[in-house]
């Protein structure tokens, strides 16, 4: 089954494997982690749209936990670089996390994923401009690209 929005249901085979793999990170993370990620799910909520993969295991939902997991496991995961980060992505720039994530659709959240993972292994530039307070990232275009 496939939702524009949602993208594919994560429900058999290898599929389900990501999504217990990234559960089992999750539970490995530090308490004030874990905490740090419950806060930006709740900030999703009250936008309207869910990041919880206990209620539906999505692409979108597993791409967005993979990103968040990535930048926390990278020393980076704050507020102000995911906000940069979903602005780079959908071109649109949101006050809170939770507001910029839970506006991610299938295809961005895809994005956002690779983007961090970049982050996490020192790939990907991170520049702070000046004109519009927020981080810039000069060469994403190359991020993820053979």
């Amino acid at each position: 089954m496939t939702d524009t929005f949602e993208g594919r249901i994560y429900e058999v085979g290898v599929d389900r494997s990501c999504v217990l793999q990234l559960q089992s990170e999750f539970d490995s993370l530090r308490p004030h982690q874990r905490a740090m990620l419950k806060n930006i799910a709740t900030r999703c909520n009250e936008f309207g749209h869910s990041i919880s993969l206990d209620s539906l295991k999505s692409h979108r939902r597993y791409q967005i936990g993979r990103g968040l997991i990535d930048l926390i496991l990278s020393d980076n995961c704050d507020e102000l670089l995911i906000t940069s980060l979903c602005h780079s992505i959908q071109g649109v720039l949101f006050k809170t996390a939770g507001g910029a994530l839970g506006h991610l659709d299938a295809e961005c959240a895809e994005q956002f994923a690779v983007i961090c993972r970049a982050i996490r292994w020192d790939d990907q530039d991170i520049v702070w401009n000046t004109s519009t307070d927020s981080f810039g990232f000069p060469n994403k275009e190359t991020v993820g690209k053979q």
